[in-house]
């Protein structure tokens, strides 16, 4: 009896263990103000992605100044939601599978398993960090991919994400949420539950050459005056 009893809190500290680490339901809520920099509601031209960076790369701690390319060459994509422009939100279900991937059809991963890694937001217009691309990369300080268990979880409640998580200390790595604004380029100042924003204009090589050369003609003039 007392081994029956045993193996049964055993099976029910591993069920505990297990529950919601398998099924990811991620989104927004139903009429979300999601807008671009200049306030504009999302169209169907933005993808919006639930994935992570390479382990070592943290996006707030390296701005896209530094590395134009950095970021989207070391993401990695776990599931892509719906989106209904209409009802203003996007909604998506994923299942991690045994190995720590996932199920969706637009898996894109070069690491071997998402277990424990930081999950991110990432929503844009656009792969490259140009005027007129639009972007927004956050997370909520609890969204942490859980850690596969195979053969989990049927008849258990799923990971729940939602945008409705973010609080005033969850700072964007390029866009804004509600009041919380992060780096990048906008036109409309408003608070948006969720905002992308654009980048800043990036003068010619030959115009970026002129500019120093000009500055030193102009003191040049002036020390002579």
């Amino acid at each position: 009896m007392k081994t029956t009893i045993t193996r049964f809190l055993a099976c029910a500290a591993l069920l505990t263990a297990a529950a919601n680490a398998q099924t990811i339901n991620w989104g927004s809520e139903v009429f979300s103000n999601l807008s671009d920099s200049n306030g504009l509601t999302l169209d169907d031209l933005y993808v919006f992605e639930l994935g992570t960076f390479d382990p070592g790369l943290d996006p707030a701690a390296e701005p896209l100044s530094t590395n134009l390319d950095s970021w989207l060459n070391h993401w990695n994509v776990f599931d892509r939601a719906s989106y209904n422009e209409s009802l203003g939100y996007f909604t998506g279900t994923v299942e991690m599978t045994d190995d720590g991937l996932s199920n969706s059809p637009w898996l894109n991963a070069d690491i071997p398993s998402f277990e424990g890694l930081n999950a991110y937001l990432w929503i844009r217009k656009g792969d490259t960090p140009v005027p007129g691309s639009e972007w927004l990369v956050v997370r909520a300080a609890d969204w942490t991919f859980p850690t596969a268990i195979p053969g989990c979880c049927d008849n258990t409640l799923p990971v729940e994400w939602s945008v409705s998580d973010l609080t005033g200390s969850d700072t964007p790595a390029w866009g804004a949420q509600g009041p919380v604004i992060g780096p990048g380029v906008y036109t409309d100042p408003g608070s948006h539950t969720l905002q992308t924003y654009t980048f800043p204009l990036v003068p010619e090589p030959a115009t970026a050459l002129l500019l120093p050369i000009l500055a030193l003609t102009t003191a040049f003039r002036r020390g002579r005056d």
